[in-house]
């Protein structure tokens, strides 16, 4: 009986087998490219093909016939073309015909070629490639390079965060174009695909290193503008109890120590209030990573963390637009194809009202009447600062333009241009009940002491940032890789506060000053870098430049009843710049890299070596583990200035003549195990930074005339620490978390003092932990995340150690995705700080002192408060 049920099912399979040889394969095409011609038949008959699509877009072609095999159909198409075909199993191999080479010559075999987004062939950078079990990966253009003498035929697979995978094989000696399909459906509904890849961020492949998948930033709660940002404070080792917008605390590392560029200028910042809006456009992102110490030789300049934001090059196949419309700005980007192989991108963005303006309808302060937010505190849920109020105004505006150009032999050259910049004004008047302080600083009861006095309190602040960077990309003919960079950023910040206070009831006045303070910076480089491709995927690079940096800071502060204090600093300096690093393959599992980078500081002549070196070894496919060392220098950075009311404001400085800037070492080690779409990250380190300064206002009594000066304080600082990172990927669905058990330390003294003890720097946090989620069900994306944070030592500080420092906040976001014919919408609602709980952040805080006996009056601005937003996207 099995037997003929055996039969029955060989019979069976035989017809069919039948059946689909006598299918006949029709091409009728006329006058097109040979490339387009294989994507139609690999669609229709299932073709499984591997070729190089550039190389054949190279052909158009005309043909009216009928075939009985793929292999008969691929034959004829490549009739007197200089192509061959290699079957390999199932899949037909095209590949141009063999010549003399270099590679052969050598006795070695070579692979080259560029990973490209599929319908718009956008660049696709750091994407991961497994060639023949050794790993490597591409450079910001998407370009690889292998090279071996064993092998004969490659077998690849391709991965980049948010896309499906490739496998394929590829002959060598050849350049190859792969392009790879966003793993997101563009059907009747949107559905993610269970792809580890897809999900938030690729970690471990070096140490301190983080590739983030910005596709999923805009299912973030937010409101789009925010989105990069929103992302990276979800990462670990990343603080964001602060809220920072634009200048991230990295691994305790201070504000102005950690780099962060698009398109390879730096962006110094703007205020960004309430991180509604980031410096960065989100429509123009193409990829994140980020380096949060112990980096390689080829990264300099900080002795913090780095943030490499790069930018689209534009869909180079047809016209693109999008925009996104929420409460309070418009953005809107178009890509534009020009001539042959060109893109122009053009995005901007603007506040469309005057943001938080109380005399006008705001959404961001629906529930609190100027009334309210002059004289009545109760909406506070833990810490009652004496004034609580929201900004008058808040204007923000910014653009884009980038044209990129692909030529003919591969090299890619772009020019990407960024402006931007906001205002900001508070102003608060109020009047204050407040008992005089004893000697010895305790409150006296006596109702005689009892104060009653007006405070008016005005706040201006504009910022103004742009930059732009030239980029040419030479492909060499034995695959390896130059690139020439020229960029160019500066950025400019004018602040001017008025303070006055007097006694309502005789009117005598116990403060009146004005305090205006300018800070300007400017960055020029050009630079060179330079890959050369080894054996088996490993690689030799090495590079220099030159940097030409200034900075300007003026203070002007006019006190009433003290002398006035005005300060100009401008410094500026050249500098230039070698590195090479190598990667040296121990075996199989173990992986050693070793660099070097000089700085020659040309007004000092001044020459500083940073060493770098890191390890890791793979114990299985799972489980590897990984560490660095490194020396690093900083000339340009943010110097702290700290005034008569202890309040903070960091300004841009740079080393000159003797200064040597920051200098810092950074140790890190990890452990990272993947398996079964679940990943643990453990990442150990210590960091110790020299030379940090900052200036402290300062009085001096000689002879009854008070002097008022501001000193430098010097020292050093350390943080040390370690981050756990999980994740969870299951269906359609990612959970990760992150906590992080830090602690920054410095000690600071004047030049004629010796070094104190070690205390708590300003942003000193012990416990952080986040987590967060994204579920796609259907159209719908549901993504929910909460952070906590132990409270930061700056405001415990402020507020003498009172309960409820610690930072809590809860987000949620639902986002439904849908088509209108041609365009691809999205729209949802995303409530920030669900809860309203009340968060205190140092930028938001100011404190003023009205006398001597009076305790210091605090002026607040709410962080992220209880935040419901309405948001539409499209795109076509």
């Amino acid at each position: 009986m099995e037997l003929r049920y055996h039969w029955l099912i060989i019979f069976f399979i035989s017809a069919l087998l039948a059946n689909a040889q006598t299918e006949e394969i029709k091409v009728s095409v006329e006058n097109q490219p040979l490339s387009e011609i294989l994507k139609s038949l690999t669609e229709e008959y299932n073709f499984q093909l591997s070729y190089n699509s550039f190389e054949l877009s190279k052909y158009n072609l005309t043909v009216q016939k009928s075939f009985k095999t793929p292999e008969k159909t691929i034959r004829y198409l490549l009739k007197d073309l200089p192509f061959q075909i290699i079957n390999s199993g199932n899949v037909i191999i095209i590949a141009q015909q063999r010549t003399h080479s270099l590679f052969k010559q050598q006795d070695q075999r070579c692979i080259t070629g560029q990973i490209l987004e599929s319908g718009s062939n956008e660049p696709l950078p750091h994407s991961q490639l497994i060639v023949n079990g050794h790993q490597i990966f591409t450079d910001v253009l998407g370009n690889f390079n292998y090279i071996s003498k064993d092998d004969s035929v490659f077998h690849l697979q391709v991965s980049h965060l948010g896309y499906f995978i490739m496998d394929t094989v590829l002959l060598p000696n050849e350049n190859h174009t792969i392009e790879l399909k966003r793993n997101v459906k563009k059907l009747k509904e949107v559905t993610v695909k269970n792809n580890i890849i897809e999900k938030s961020a690729l970690i471990g492949t070096r140490p301190g290193n983080l590739k983030l998948n910005y596709q999923i930033s805009r299912y973030l709660p937010g409101q789009g503008d925010n989105s990069v940002f929103t992302l990276l404070r979800l990462m670990p080792g990343i603080q964001a109890t602060g809220e920072q917008s634009n200048d991230l605390v990295i691994w305790g590392s201070y504000e102005g120590q950690s780099l962060i560029t698009f398109d390879e200028f730096t962006l110094f910042g703007l205020r960004n209030y309430n991180e509604n809006i980031n410096v960065v456009n989100p429509f123009i992102i193409k990829s994140i990573e980020i380096d949060k110490g112990g980096y390689e030789a080829k990264y300099g300049n900080r002795v913090g963390g780095l943030v490499n934001i790069t930018g689209k090059n534009g869909n180079r196949i047809k016209p693109k637009f999008s925009i996104n419309l929420n409460p309070s700005t418009i953005n809107g980007i178009v890509e534009i194809p020009l001539f042959h192989k060109s893109s122009l991108i053009v995005a901007y963005r603007q506040t469309y009202y005057n943001i938080y303006d109380l005399d006008d309808f705001n959404v961001f302060a629906l529930s609190h009447s100027k009334q309210d937010v002059f004289n009545d505190p109760q909406n506070q849920n833990n810490v009652d600062p004496d004034i609580s109020v929201y900004p008058d105004k808040y204007n923000f505006k910014d653009i884009n333009l980038k044209y990129s150009h692909e030529l003919k032999n591969g090299d890619i050259f772009y020019f990407s241009y960024y402006r931007g910049g906001d205002v900001f004004k508070l102003a608060t008047e109020a009047e204050l009940e407040r008992t005089k302080m004893e000697v010895g600083g305790n409150m006296d009861n006596n109702n005689d002491n009892t104060l009653l006095f007006d405070l008016t309190y005005n706040s201006k602040e504009k910022n103004l940032q742009q930059g732009f960077s030239s980029f040419y990309n030479k492909k060499w003919g034995n695959g390896n890789i130059s690139k020439l960079i020229i960029s160019h950023a500066d950025f400019s910040k004018d602040i001017a506060e008025e303070v006055s206070s007097s006694d309502s009831n005789t009117q005598d006045i116990f403060i009146a000053k004005e305090n205006q303070t300018t800070n300007k910076a400017l960055e020029n480089s050009v630079r060179s870098e330079n890959i050369i491709y080894i054996n088996k995927g490993y690689k030799f690079e090495f590079g220099g430049g030159i940097y030409f940096n200034r900075t300007k800071i003026l203070d002007n502060n006019n006190y009433t009843d003290k002398s006035n204090l005005d300060t100009v600093n401008q410094n500026k300096n050249y500098r230039g710049y070698l590195f090479a690093q190598q990667s040296i393959p121990i075996n199989n599992k173990l992986k050693f890299v070793a660099g070097l980078r000089g700085n020659l500081i040309f007004n000092s002549q001044k020459v500083f070596a940073e060493p770098r070196a890191s390890v890791s070894y793979r114990f299985t496919d799972a489980l590897k583990i990984q560490a660095s060392w490194g020396l690093f220098n900083q000339i340009m950075y943010k110097i702290a200035t700290v005034d008569i009311d202890d309040n903070y404001t960091y300004l841009w400085t740079t080393g000159k003549d003797n200064v040597e800037g920051l200098s810092a070492t950074h140790w890190v080690s990890g452990i990272n195990y993947s398996k079964n779409n679940f990943i643990v990250n453990i990442e150990g380190y210590y960091k110790t930074t020299r030379n940090l300064s900052r200036r402290y206002f300062s009085q001096t009594e000689n002879n009854e005339f008070i002097n008022n000066q501001y000193l430098t304080y010097k020292g050093n600082a350390r943080t040390y620490g370690v981050d756990l990172y999980l994740r969870k990927d299951f269906g359609y669905n990612t959970v990760w978390a992150s906590y992080a058990l830090s602690k920054a330390e410095e000690q600071l003294s004047t030049n004629n003092e010796p070094l104190p003890d070690y205390s708590p720097a300003p942003h000193d946090q012990r416990h952080e932990f986040k987590i967060a989620s994204l579920i796609n069900i259907r159209n719908f994306y549901i993504s929910t995340c909460y952070i906590y944070g132990s409270g930061m030592n700056i405001i415990k500080d402020m507020f003498d150690n009172q309960t409820g420092m610690e930072y809590n906040r809860v987000d949620f976001a639902v986002t439904y995705s849908f088509h209108l014919k041609k365009l691809t919408c999205e729209t949802g609602i995303s409530i920030l700080n669900v809860f309203d709980t009340q968060n205190l952040t140092p930028r938001n805080v100011k404190s003023i002192n009205i006398s001597e006996d009076i305790s210091p009056i605090k002026v607040y601005t709410d962080a992220v408060p209880f935040t419901p937003i309405f948001f539409v996207k499209a795109r076509f």
